[in-house]
């Protein structure tokens, strides 16, 4: 018995100790496992496409197999056709559709920079007039914008022509994409008999809790992940729409552009909306601050909406944690790992938070 306490006392000394020691050298832990996993680059990525299509290709693959009444190996490659045929047409109605709309907004925005730095100038030269401030003058701040957009009208034949001579970073690029590809189709085809022979492995190496355990804990991992992308993706696509709508009813200028950067910006949790909003500000402020002023306030409305409505019930329910648990989760993940872990950090958080709550109701039941 005192045997098997101390040996309790070392597991969460040596628990403690690595979790000091990730605070204090967060950075070059990540930067090294980062480097370790970027000569399996392919793979990862394959491993993370395959994620990502799991839950689609089970729903699928069930549907095809029960409504069809076919054989199981012919409602697998069914499945796997389907899911990768449905992500190559909406990333091609994406190329034709999304992309030349944002292209032709950033166009505009480009053509008619100094046009907009005028008209601000002069809102604003009315505002100080009503309220007797001196005037400032934004002539300087006007020519750093012009100069900025001529040298990347400049530099922007220059860099096409570079990347297209970049030939040797191309075909490296598509090898990569390539194999993390087939390698993800690998995965989602025979993922029933790799998980298997991964069990026999695992329980004929281990002891019998230590097996029950991984497994356990694999779970939690699979849920947490599963729900966090699934959940944000639905909040990032609902946002987007939502302020794409509102434009459009509002004769917002750049809807199709402001709305893209909304929804990409919504991927990160909490903080990436306001990034998104704020960015949008900065380029209607230069068409008109009137209408700025306009979609500042739609946007709060629909931040409130998000917030009290779509959040909770997309996200937060999936994950299970409360906002100042999501927060704290950007802000300490943020820290550690920049980009990629403000990403990653609310599913490890759910992670955590799921094991300690399970933890502290077995101690409850069992004491």
């Amino acid at each position: 018995m005192e045997h098997r306490k101390s040996c309790q006392d070392i597991a969460w000394f040596i628990g403690f100790a690595a979790l000091v020691a990730v605070f204090t050298n967060g950075r070059e832990i990540i930067r090294s496992v980062t480097d370790i996993l970027g000569l399996f680059q392919s793979f990862w990525i394959g491993i993370a496409i395959a994620f990502v299509f799991n839950r689609p290709y089970d729903f699928l693959r069930e549907k095809y197999y029960r409504t069809g009444k076919i054989k199981k190996k012919i409602s697998d490659i069914l499945a796997i056709c389907s899911v990768y045929l449905s992500v190559a047409v909406a990333l091609a109605a994406m190329v034709w559709i999304v992309i030349p709309q944002l292209t032709r907004s950033v166009k505009s925005l480009v053509e008619d920079a100094g046009m907009y730095m005028e008209n601000l100038q002069q809102e604003l030269d009315t505002v100080t007039q009503i309220l007797n401030l001196p005037a400032i003058d934004l002539s300087y701040l006007t020519n750093t914008v012009l100069q900025g957009i001529v040298q990347i009208n400049d530099t922007t034949g220059t860099l096409i022509s570079t990347v297209l001579s970049a030939t040797g970073t191309v075909v490296s690029f598509l090898a990569t994409a390539l194999i993390a590809l087939v390698f993800s189709i690998y995965l989602l085809a025979g993922k029933e008999r790799i998980l298997g022979q991964a069990n026999r492995l695992l329980k004929a190496y281990l002891p019998e809790k230590v097996y029950t355990y991984l497994l356990y804990l694999r779970k939690i991992t699979v849920q947490s992940f599963e729900n966090y992308i699934v959940g944000q993706s639905i909040e990032a696509v609902i946002l987007g729409s939502l302020c794409f709508i509102g434009m459009l009813v509002l004769r917002l200028d750049y809807a199709s552009l402001i709305s893209v950067v909304v929804a990409v910006t919504a991927l990160i949790p909490i903080l990436g909306a306001y990034i998104g909003g704020a960015v949008a500000v900065i380029l209607l402020v230069m068409v008109s601050p009137f209408k700025a002023c306009i979609f500042l306030l739609f946007f709060l409305i629909l931040q409130q909406i998000e917030n009290k409505i779509i959040y909770p019930r997309v996200v937060g329910n999936r994950i299970g944690l409360s906002g100042i648990w999501v927060l704290l989760a950007i802000t300490v993940g943020t820290k550690l790992g920049g980009i990629i872990g403000t990403v990653l950090g609310v599913p490890v958080t759910a992670i955590l938070y799921t094991l300690l709550k399970d933890g502290v109701i077995r101690r409850e039941q069992s004491s």
